[in-house]
């Protein structure tokens, strides 16, 4: 079905589009993520037409619907034109349309701010950050920074405003001032110390590196080290900045977002005394199912599609299946030692570190 059909389709025709996006996948190299964020926002509109028009009884659908597309944006908007690669620009005016639909996402805010660092842009840096800080003193537990990412945001902060007063000065010097008129100069060499060390602190605790026993922060010169340099039959999953990548053996793949999630899930957050559901993995689906889940169907699809991308590379059969309070569930039985790397700045972060 063509994109720009999407807006004319009703509600349930757009729930049947977005099923059959779920249960095959993506089927090509780029429009997928796009795709599902056209139906969630064509959702979300028709059902405040219809909350508006006709009473309460829209409400609850029209709030689900809300925050599973601000969902959706928040964490594939670097994604909504290539499945496989990330966008700065494209994950800058999704933040931005999150903003617009709810204000209390410190995590978008913050994303935001690392964003704007990153390409020099501190001034606006500077209030991205400090926005963050602000909503994460409401108590609101949405989208909240966990620890580190709060502490890196007190960082880049710091950081973005001594570089705007840095090039304040710069620009000073430069302006037509009489002798006499001139302020006098100051020392900036303990700004510059600050810059420097606040700046090392950030790029040596910038990824997670995670394994079974242990949980530490680390640079990204030693995450390309560890990438290239793997022990023999350890799975790597790396989350760079341009892609996800899946490392055995010294064969890869590159992942898609959601590929990339669920299996950082499963490695991350299942065993076989507490398995992952549908339920507990619906934050990659979206709002299938008449019960507000994503549908066993689809779920189940999905996982093998996973199961297919692991034997790729020969990755020996690391995911089970088993039954958790009568649904069918899955988790990671431990036959391979694993490293998960990925960016403190991660939105998923938050909900794999305390």
């Amino acid at each position: 079905m063509r994109t720009l059909k999407i807006k004319d389709l009703t509600l349930d025709e757009l729930e049947l589009l977005e099923q059959d996006l779920h249960e095959n996948g993506e089927k090509s190299d780029y429009g997928y993520y796009m795709q599902l964020m056209i139906v969630y926002e064509t959702m979300y509109k028709k059902l405040k037409s219809l909350a508006r028009n006709n009473g309460p009884q829209y409400d609850y659908s029209l709030q689900h619907t809300k925050n599973v597309f601000v969902s959706h944006i928040i964490k594939f908007g670097p994604y909504i034109k290539m499945n496989h690669f990330k966008d700065d620009g494209d994950a800058v005016e999704s933040l931005i349309k999150a903003i617009g639909l709810e204000q209390k996402l410190p995590i978008a805010y913050y994303r935001l701010g690392f964003l704007a660092y990153k390409h020099g842009k501190y001034g606006s840096a500077v209030r991205y950050f400090q926005q963050a800080l602000n909503k994460q003193l409401l108590g609101d537990p949405r989208y909240a920074l966990n620890q580190q990412q709060e502490f890196h945001a007190h960082m880049y902060l710091a950081n973005s405003a001594l570089y705007v007063a840095s090039q304040t000065y710069e620009t000073m010097e430069k302006l037509p001032y009489l002798q006499e008129e001139q302020l006098p100069n100051p020392d900036l060499s303990p700004l510059f110390e600050t810059l420097a060390s606040n700046e090392k602190y950030l790029q040596n605790h910038a990824f997670y590196k995670i394994t079974k026993n242990n949980t530490a922060t680390c640079s990204k010169e030693a995450c390309e080290d560890l990438y290239e340099n793997s022990e023999s039959n350890e799975l790597v999953l790396y989350f760079n900045d341009r892609e996800n990548i899946l490392l055995f053996n010294g064969e890869e793949v590159i992942i898609t977002p959601t590929q990339a999630n669920m299996i950082r899930h499963l490695l991350l957050s299942s065993s076989k005394e507490n398995p992952s559901t549908r339920i507990t993995m619906s934050d990659f689906f979206g709002r299938t199912g008449s019960d507000g889940e994503v549908k066993k169907n689809t779920f189940i699809k999905s996982i093998e599609r996973l199961r297919e991308t692991l034997r790729s590379i020969d990755i020996p059969e690391i995911i089970d299946v088993t039954q958790y309070n009568g649904s069918t569930a899955y988790y990671f039985n431990e036959a391979v030692p694993f490293t998960v790397l990925f960016r403190v700045d991660d939105a998923f972060g938050n909900e794999y570190v305390n």
